[in-house]
């Protein structure tokens, strides 16, 4: 009698399956879809400035009087909606140091004072590309 035929087959396991994953695998899961939500999550809580900014540019500065007007509308239709109604009232210096609050760093005060009083007394100059570059750095860096 042969020895060899006195040997079984060999026993395979059964094959690996991808499913479940190995928990190394879910962590990963687990992770990226934390950082996708809270990418999502800025990008929604941030569409405010998107949209400050889309009707920023599309004021007309070749009428000084007409883009002062719209710069002040704008910031106060971003006052109430994002920080609180009563800043609808404010005006002059005060608005502006209100406005300043809502930044680390005064942006108005004291270079653009006369935006203060633009509206009130038209005879007052003032810098356009200073007043576009703060209305612009304003809606960045406002905090909310």
């Amino acid at each position: 009698m042969n020895p060899l035929d006195q040997l079984k087959d060999i026993q395979l396991p059964d094959a690996v399956s991808i499913w479940p994953p190995a928990w190394p695998w879910w962590l990963l899961m687990v992770v990226i879809l934390t950082i996708v939500a809270v990418f999502v999550w800025q990008y929604k809580r941030q569409a405010w400035r998107r949209t400050a900014l889309k009707q920023f540019n599309k004021i007309n500065w070749q009428q000084p009087k007409l883009a002062h007007r719209d710069c002040n509308k704008l910031l106060k239709q971003i006052t109430v909606f994002k920080f609180d109604k009563t800043s609808a009232r404010l005006s002059g210096e005060e608005w502006l140091e209100y406005l300043d609050t809502k930044t680390k760093q005064p942006i108005f005060m004291p270079q653009l004072r006369p935006f203060a009083h633009i509206l009130d007394e038209p005879n007052i100059q003032l810098d356009n590309t200073e007043l576009q570059k703060a209305v612009r750095t304003w809606i960045r860096k406002a905090k909310c």
